[in-house]
C-alpha cells in the first residue's frame, strides 16, 4: 500500500538525516524512470523504493532511489537498535533481499550487516567558500565579471530550452560519459514538481544574450546540492567558476548551510574542478540485499 504523501512529509520535514531525495517529491519526480512504487511505511520508519528492472528487463529488483543518490529509510526520531534490525529482516522479506538502500553517512541504518558498496560526492561549508576557492578559479570569476558574464534564476521556458541544449552538448563534449543519462522528460517533471515547491531551481549564466553555463540545484534542509552543471561548446572562461559561487550565495540566503557537487565516478576533470572550490569527500553508501542470484547486477548499478 503506498505510503499517505501527507505522513511522508511530516516525517520527512522533521527527519535530522532525511535528504532531498528522501522527499515525497523527489520520489514523485522519479516516477518518471521507474513507474512501479514499492514505498511502505513500518513502526514510523518510512521507505522510499521503487521496483527496478535488471538484466535487459528479465530481471527485477528494489531500490531506494536512482543511482548515486542517498535517500534510504526516514523516521521522526532515531530507532532503537532493534527497531532497526527488525526493519532489515522486514526490508529482505518484502524484497526478497533483492534490494539497494542508498544511505547518507549520517543515517542511523547505514550499520546494515549486509554487503556495502561506498560512492563519493564532494561537499563544501558555504561559510568557507571565498576562504577555500582556489587562486585560479578566484581569478577564472574575476575575468568572466569583467567580460560581463552574469548569473540568473532560470524561471522561463527559454532558461530551460537553453539548459537542456548545453546539457545535451555536454553529454557529446564528455569523453566519460556519465552513469545515467537523464531525458528531458525527467527534467520538465522536476521543473513541474519540485521548482513550485521551491525545492529546486534552474540557474543560468549569460554574456549579452547568450547561455554560457547552467545547473539544476536541489534544496533540501540544509544542504543544497548540484545535479547536473552543464556549459555551452564555447562558454567564457570563468563562466562556471562564476555560477556555482552565485549559486552558493543564493543559497547561503536561504538558509543552506552545505553545497554538495555531486559524485564525479571516472572524471578526474569534474572532480578537480570542485577540488579548486575547496570541496572535500564525502562518503555515501549503499546497502546491498543478500540475494545473491542478483548481486552482481546490483553491485554493477550501485557502483555508478
Amino acid at each position: 500500500m503506498p505510503v499517505d504523501p501527507k505522513l511522508w512529509k511530516e516525517v520527512w520535514d522533521v527527519c535530522p538525516w532525511a535528504t532531498i531525495f528522501a522527499s515525497p517529491l523527489w520520489h514523485a519526480v522519479t516516477e518518471e524512470i521507474e513507474p512501479q512504487d514499492a514505498s511502505f511505511e513500518w513502526k514510523g520508519i518510512i521507505t522510499p523504493l521503487r521496483k527496478i528492472k535488471l538484466a535487459k528487463g528479465l530481471l527485477s529488483g528494489y531500490e531506494s532511489s536512482v543511482p548515486g543518490v542517498p535517500a534510504g529509510p526516514i523516521a521522526l526520531k532515531v530507532p532503537d537498535a532493534a527497531t532497526i534490525e527488525g526493519y532489515w529482516q522486514e526490508l529482505v522479506r518484502r524484497t526478497g533481499g533483492k534490494f539497494l538502500i542508498h544511505l547518507p553517512p549520517n543515517s542511523p541504518f547505514i550499520n546494515a550487516v549486509f554487503r556495502k558498496i561506498e560512492i563519493y560526492t564532494h561537499i563544501l561549508n558555504i561559510s568557507e567558500k571565498d576562504k577555500k576557492m582556489s587562486k585560479h578559479h578566484r581569478d577564472r570569476m574575476k575575468k568572466a565579471q569583467k567580460a560581463g558574464v552574469y548569473v540568473t534564476p532560470g524561471l522561463r521556458d527559454e532558461d530551460f530550452e537553453a539548459y537542456m541544449d548545453m546539457y545535451n552538448a555536454s553529454l557529446q563534449r564528455w569523453k566519460t560519459k556519465p552513469a545515467r543519462i537523464y531525458p528531458q522528460d525527467f527534467f520538465q517533471r522536476v521543473r513541474e514538481i519540485l521548482v513550485p515547491a521551491d525545492s529546486a531551481g534552474f540557474f543560468i549564466a549569460w554574456k549579452d544574450i547568450k547561455p554560457q553555463a547552467g545547473s539544476l540545484v536541489l534544496y533540501g534542509h540544509k544542504r543544497a546540492v548540484s545535479w547536473h552543471t552543464v556549459r555551452a561548446d564555447d562558454s567564457v572562461r570563468g563562466a562556471n567558476q562564476l555560477l556555482n559561487w552565485t549559486i552558493m550565495e543564493q543559497a547561503a540566503k536561504r538558509g543552506i548551510t552545505e553545497f554538495d557537487f555531486g559524485p564525479s565516478p571516472r572524471m578526474e576533470g569534474v572532480a578537480k574542478f570542485k577540488e579548486r572550490f575547496g570541496a572535500e569527500l564525502e562518503s555515501q553508501i549503499t546497502i546491498v540485499g543478500p540475494a545473491r542470484l542478483f548481486s552482481s547486477y546490483f553491485l554493477r548499478r550501485a557502483r555508478q
